[in-house]
This record gives structure tokens, sequence and C-alpha cells, in this order.
């Protein structure tokens, strides 16, 4: 579901509030190419199905994600070609001694098990991006600096449920030690873009645009705060899974409190053998360095897989793929807009 979206009628944060609120269930990892599979025998646990259909597809297997209360499952495999193999492979083939029937089925099924209607997909058009002098370099100093036309950061976040949080209340909340690059974008463009991704989910989730400076006192936007989130007894368990002989290391995803149990694969491995590794926050650094809330309006949250960014690079990060950044990395502008343009179709 998509719906244009007016920042005007988002709920908004308070100042001097952290929020840490828990959205719908995450999606497991997938590019879009999914192998259903009914009549799941009640006693296989998800290791031992993740192993079954990762037989013969070890670097092409992402994902798999276990719908239990329908006996039924998605693999999800990074290639159409591997997601065919596969169901010519697994049909008629047995786990546990019971027979199971795969059929290959479109991307968007297993999303819309997990499809909440509290957090719509925000879509609205792609940014003019007009012809403009590029600028030399990253913004380093909010003093006195030439007004340009647009900045493009890199945020990172631990989980998808803090970037639903933020679609709902309009704000986000950054590392201490970004805040004055991002201060310094915001005062020198006349439009400030954030790309969101959450940590190891091989995709973007959307980009918004900054509305306001990082401001306030810290140590009362540090102060504890109600949240609407479950328990940390209540939260997902993540369970580090080791390479078998047939699946890549990985980790299975368990939130039973919420009905969702998945594993996904820890990395992707392209044929050549090269790792298409996203570089990652450190948790607890993260979780202890938070700053102050800003507000932000959601331009679009459609996902955009990484894959699909493959060969673009930021010139201002080492020359390295764009997907390869750390939280409050800046983007080069041409890389920026064309980043912005693939969230709406435009480009390849």
């Amino acid at each position: 579901m998509s719906y244009n979206h007016s920042f005007h009628s988002a709920p908004q944060a308070s100042r001097g509030m952290i929020f840490t609120p828990r959205g719908p269930p995450r999606k497991p990892r997938q590019s879009g190419f999914a192998l259903w599979v009914g009549n799941l025998p009640p006693s296989a646990g998800i290791a031992d199905l993740k192993d079954h259909f990762s037989r013969d597809a070890t670097k092409s297997i992402e994902s798999f994600f276990l719908i239990a209360k329908s006996n039924c499952a998605f693999a999800n495999y990074r290639t159409e070609a591997s997601c065919t193999a596969a169901m010519h492979r697994f049909h008629d083939s047995r786990c546990n001694g019971v027979r199971l029937p795969p059929a290959l089925t479109h991307s968007e099924s297993p999303d819309s098990e997990l499809e909440s209607p509290g957090t719509p997909t925000i879509v609205r058009g792609p940014p003019a991006n007009p012809l403009a002098k590029v600028e030399p370099g990253p913004a380093v100093t909010a003093s006195k600096c030439l007004r340009i036309l647009a900045s493009f950061f890199i945020l990172k976040s631990l989980t998808s449920q803090d970037l639903d949080a933020s679609v709902r209340r309009g704000a986000w909340t950054t590392q201490v030690h970004s805040e004055a690059a991002l201060n310094a974008a915001f005062e020198c463009a006349e439009n400030f873009y954030l790309i969101f991704s959450a940590n190891k989910s091989g995709e973007y989730f959307g980009y918004a645009r900054m509305i306001s400076p990082i401001s306030g006192d810290l140590a009362a936007a540090r102060s504890p705060a109600v949240s609407d989130h479950l328990s940390p007894a209540e939260g997902p368990q993540i369970i580090h899974t080791p390479a078998t002989s047939t699946a890549p290391s990985g980790r299975i995803i368990d939130d039973s409190a919420r009905g969702t149990i998945f594993w996904e694969a820890e990395d992707v491995i392209d044929d050549d053998g090269s790792e298409w590794k996203e570089q990652t926050s450190n948790d607890l650094s993260v979780e202890q360095d938070l700053g102050r809330p800003f507000d932000i309006e959601w331009i679009s949250t459609n996902k955009l897989q990484f894959f699909r960014t493959r060969g673009m690079r930021n010139a201002w990060n080492a020359n390295r793929e764009v997907k390869i950044a750390r939280d409050g990395t800046e983007l080069e502008p041409a890389a920026g807009w064309r980043l912005l343009r693939l969230f709406h179709g435009v480009g390849s």
C-alpha cells in the first residue's frame, strides 16, 4: 500500500525524548525470487529447513521465512535462475519423511504475511535534479558556507523497527559525533536528504529530508523517557548460526511474540567470490552515544536492495560502492541524485 504523505499531518516527536519503539516485524532479506513450500512437518525446525533448502545453493540462498501457523514457508534466493533451479531440485523432495511441494511465487508473497497497516509505504515523486555545479567536496563546517542545491548523507539504524517509528513520528536521532556534520550540511544546503538503511538488512529502507537543525540540551535528550515498545524479554531473539555443509553462516530472528521467525544469510557472496558486505555500526556504541532528536520529512519508504546499486560509487568515500558506508557518510551529489531516483524506479 502506498500514499502521498503530508508532513504536517504526521505525529511529531517531542523534544528531549529518545524513542526506542518496536514497529512491525522485520522482513527477511530477499531479492524478489521466492519459493513457496507447503506441507511442512511440524517436527522440522527452521535450522533444519534452511539447511535443506540451501542444498546446492550455498551462495545463492538469502533467507528462509517460516509461517508455522500455516505449515508453510518461503525460501528466498538471489536470482531467478537459482530460484527456478531450487524448485526443480526440491520437487517431490522429503524432509523428515514428509513430501514437500515447492512452487515459484511472486516476491510480494512473503511481504504480505509481514505487512503492517500501521506503517504505510510512503511514495512521493522524485526530487528534481536541475543542472547545477558539483560541489568540490564534503561539507565540513557550518560557518559562512556557500549555499548549495543539495546534500546527501547515509544514516544507519540498528533495527528497521526504529525506522518504522521514525516514519510515524517524523523525527530521527543520530549519534552525537555525527551531529555537527549534519547541522553543517543542513545550513549549507537548500535540500538535505538522508538515506536510511538498517544494519544487515541488505537494502535501503527509504529516504527523507531534514527539516530542522539538531538543537536542544543533550543531557535532557538522554534522560529516560516512557516508550511504547515491548520489554526486552519479549523482543526478538537473534541466534547466530555457523556455516553447515549446505548453508552459509547466518542468523535466526525469532520474534515469536509477534508470530515471526526467519533465517537469513549473514553475508551475500558473489559468483566471483567477492563478499557483498555492508558496513555496520557497533551496536553498543550506537546505543550509548545517541544525541538529540530532529525533524525529518519522509519522501519514500520504497525498499531499495543493494544489488540494484551495483557499480554505483561514492567519490567522497574513497570511490567505494555507495552501499559501503558508515553512519554519517556523505555522498557525492551525482551519486546522491542517482540513488534517490532509484527509489522511484528511475534508472538502473
